[in-house]
């Protein structure tokens, strides 16, 4: 019995001593953790809470009510800084040895909850590195941080939001930061990270508003929802912004998705590789007015603006799947603008690719299925290399059944003329580089006749109507009429203002007589 006793007197004090030393070491650490954080004289933010449990069987912590503000002057720091609100900061398989020894917190996994941050402008630029990776290094390591139900918002220099999103989800693993690390682009390693947010908004600038229902993306995956593009003037509001002719856009996007995506730094060239991006249910409205002054600076055709791209990038096949692309063009605000449409549009991109860290690229081919004027389906496709300096490039294309009642949105506004009768088909082969190009141009028509009208588009002008149809070939004779124009570029213009001098002279060459054809292209040189 007295043995048992010693034994039962041994194992009771060690029972009393662990928990002598379990509330010892917690009161002791939850005053060291802390001075830790607050005690780092390089760690720029002022950090309070209002509760801390510490348990030291299972080598964990939380934090409950915690806030996070930039140290100094609260006036200062409420006029450009970081701030965070956080409900709860659970902090799992803490180093004790790293704590008492080392004034360092060293754990597994950090879990923050409902996250509130705010990040006031300020004029110098925020850097991920310095703000926000090195303070922390010095403070705490973990190998895997989770992020629930966070929002965060950007401020401009106004306080109005330049960048914000909701229901944040993030989880980074295997994380490693180092002296190594920090010197790279990307300071932090990892081995994969997922991100789920909603509600995305982000202001580009004067005249556009990026927003988006959710992203969903890891280091393969990205899915965004809902993706709209929109200009934030009206168009009369726009042309009266701006200097120079420009195009004012409105793009949307039921979803964007990409599957095997590979992103990141190869030493300071950061590289971007897909092999499939597909973009569905695109509704696009592209507006010109031409009552502003003409951009006069030389526009890049595609080859030179890939070529042009400072970063690695390869997208082997991009899908835009039953999209919507609608141009508009106004001559004054008191006429309607002239309106050409592209709907049921499917369209395959392969090989966009940047000359970046290759030697050889393959020819980048766009292939497009679509109705023109909802109504024609019209069939395109364009190739070109991007490492062909001289940019040039192939476009063929087949357009069936054209009405005319459906090319009159075009014709008059811009024109002041309108047609009647149908185009059953129209064939092309325009091979162009950036100085000039040439190819073959066919047509079949029946019944064509033109009605012109006066310069305020209201009223027809019978006499030049009249004319008109005297030097119209009205049909041709239920065979494609064919010719082979040329055109120079202008090099001010665009690649499809190109195409278009193509077209057009293709069908002077076969709707008018030769001697009227040559007439009308000198006085349009002329002008």
């Amino acid at each position: 019995m007295k043995l048992f006793r010693k034994i039962a007197f041994i194992i009771t004090g060690l029972v009393l001593l662990l928990i002598a030393l379990n509330v010892g070491l917690s009161y002791y650490i939850s005053k060291k953790l802390p001075s830790i954080i607050k005690g780092e004289k390089d760690f720029p933010y002022a950090f309070s809470y209002e509760n801390l449990d510490i348990n030291l069987l299972s080598g964990s912590f939380t934090i409950q009510n915690a806030y996070l503000a930039p140290k100094g002057n609260m006036k200062t720091a409420m006029q450009e800084g970081a701030f965070a609100k956080i409900k709860k900061i659970e902090v799992n398989n803490f180093s004790l040895w790293a704590i008492l020894m080392h004034n360092h917190i060293k754990v597994k996994e950090v879990i923050i909850d409902s996250p509130d941050v705010v990040l006031y402008y300020r004029k110098e630029k925020y850097n991920t590195q310095d703000d926000f990776v090195k303070p922390f290094k010095n403070t705490i390591t973990t190998k895997k941080l989770s992020i629930n139900n966070g929002t965060f918002k950007m401020l401009d220099s106004v306080q109005n939001p330049k960048l914000k999103a909701a229901n944040i989800n993030f989880v980074l693993n295997n994380i490693k930061i180092d002296s190594t690390s920090l010197k790279n682009d990307i300071p932090v390693r990892y081995r994969d990270y997922s991100l789920k947010c909603d509600s995305l908004f982000f202001n580009t600038g004067p005249f556009y508003n990026i927003t988006a229902g959710s992203i969903a993306t890891t280091d393969s995956i990205l899915t965004v929802t809902d993706f709209k593009y929109t200009p934030l003037q009206s168009r009369r509001q726009f042309n009266s912004m701006i200097a120079k002719e420009k195009d004012q856009f409105t793009v949307m996007a039921d979803t964007i998705s990409t599957q095997n995506l590979d992103w990141g730094y190869y030493n300071d060239t950061l590289y971007v590789h897909t092999p499939e991006l597909v973009i569905q249910k695109v509704n696009a409205n592209v507006y010109r007015g031409k009552m502003v002054k003409d951009d006069p600076t030389r526009k890049k055709l595609y080859s030179e603006l890939l070529r042009s791209l400072t970063f690695d990038l390869k997208v082997d096949t991009l899908l835009l799947k039953n999209s919507m692309v609608v141009y508009e063009e106004q001559l004054e605000y008191e006429r309607s603008p002239a309106k050409v449409s592209f709907s049921n549009f499917y369209a395959t991109v392969t090989n966009i690719y940047s000359p970046i860290l290759k030697d050889k690229l393959p020819p980048t081919n766009i292939d497009v299925k679509c109705l023109f004027m909802k109504s024609a389906p019209l069939s395109v496709n364009w190739t070109f290399n991007t490492l062909d300096t001289s940019d040039s490039f192939t476009i063929t294309g087949i357009l069936e059944n054209i009405k005319s009642q459906e090319i009159n949105p075009v014709t008059k506004p811009l024109m002041n003329a309108a047609t009647k009768g149908d185009i059953a088909r129209v064939e092309f082969t325009f091979n162009a580089n950036s100085e000039r190009g040439k190819g073959d141009f066919a047509i079949k028509y029946d019944n064509l006749k033109v009605d012109v009208y006066k310069k305020d588009g209201k009223d027809k002008n019978g006499l030049m109507s009249a004319v008109g149809n005297l030097l119209v070939k009205n049909d041709s004779n239920d065979e494609l009429k064919k010719t082979h124009p040329e055109v120079e570029r202008k090099k001010d213009k665009s690649v499809f203002n190109f195409l278009w001098r193509f077209v057009e002279q293709g069908l002077k060459e076969t709707i008018l007589p030769k001697a009227v054809a040559k007439i009308a292209t000198k006085k349009k040189d002329k002008k």
